[in-house]
């Protein structure tokens, strides 16, 4: 099996690592979500509010809060209050939350799941996944104009030296952190092959840094698949399962990059996977297990263990 290092284009995905982005635009203004409405944001220094402009799907008075929390780096860490649906809900319940900032698009993403079983918060996307954006900017066109799902893309003609050459560029875009332009290369990669799993692993790490957790995690079990013993792809999934809140997911998915060999140097691990796995006492320790083991990887590549480069 060919290393990391020697396939086309992966030294540029240690640049554009999850977490690398940080949070250094003040959101004031307008912004726009389907769960909330309209509603007017304010930040001083890490703090943010969101307050709501009145009427919405929820039907909150003007200037009420709805969503608070402090940056910590690129991801909002607070609490939201949404309106539900459901025979046994309460009306209003307020939610802690994880939000993902993206500096490019100047959006907030976060993962929407009430407590109870059964209820629901209205109008929230596929997969309970909330964007909140500046008011009267166009949402996120899907790159090569199709829905942004991976089970659309397949190989109609293949053709090796087109899908190298797009993947050559994905992978430049990527380094230049342009998510949007490295996507949409890596998409087109894959329609003249849908054999790479490097194609469908830079894709999932560029919708990763745009915020859409659930299309990365789409593309990344596609390039398992593909390589199931790639130990970068196990570790970019639990980056991308980090953004949704779930631990068993995050954790599992480190423990299995980390079996595979997978190697990161001290500092340079993701740090919302890092916030969600600490914050829990369940999987405090082992977390601080398997991110010893993946420094010990790094410090020792010619211990036996294949040095990876990853995010």
């Amino acid at each position: 099996m060919a290393s990391v290092s020697r396939t086309i284009g992966l030294a540029a995905l240690v640049a554009a690592a999850p977490g690398a982005a940080r949070a250094e635009t003040v959101l004031q203004g307008s912004y726009q979500a389907g769960v909330l409405g309209r509603v007017e944001l304010s930040t001083e220094k890490e703090r943010l509010v969101a307050y709501a402009s009145g009427g919405g799907p929820c039907g909150f008075e003007s200037r009420r809060p709805v969503l608070e929390g402090e940056f910590q780096g690129n991801v909002l860490v607070g609490q939201l209050t949404v309106c539900l649906l459901g025979a046994s809900c309460p009306p209003v319940e307020t939610l802690p939350i994880l939000a993902l900032y993206s500096p490019e698009e100047r959006t907030l993403t976060a993962y929407v799941k009430p407590r109870a079983a059964g209820c629901q918060a209205p109008v929230v996307g596929s997969g309970g996944v909330m964007v909140l954006a500046p008011e009267g900017a166009s949402p996120a066109e899907p790159v090569l104009g199709g829905s942004s799902s991976v089970a659309r893309l397949r190989t109609e003609k293949r053709s090796p030296e087109a899908a190298k050459e797009a993947l050559e560029r994905g992978n430049r875009m990527l380094g230049l952190k342009d998510w949007s332009g490295s996507a949409a290369e890596f998409e087109r990669s894959i329609t003249h092959d849908d054999r790479n799993w490097v194609a469908f692993f830079g894709l999932g790490t560029a919708w990763l840094m745009r915020g859409q957790a659930p299309e990365a995690i789409e593309a990344l079990n596609r390039a398992r698949a593909l390589n199931p013993r790639e130990p970068s792809i196990h570790y970019n999934l639990a980056c991308a399962y980090s953004r949704l809140g779930d631990r068993t997911q995050a954790l599992g998915n480190l423990g299995q990059a980390v079996r595979l060999g997978f190697a990161i140097a001290e500092g340079a691990q993701d740090t919302e996977l890092e916030k969600l796995l600490l914050s829990d006492p369940a999987s405090f320790g082992k977390y601080v297990q398997l991110a010893q083991q993946a420094f010990n990887n790094y410090s020792k590549p010619s211990a036996g263990r294949r040095q990876q480069m990853g995010p």
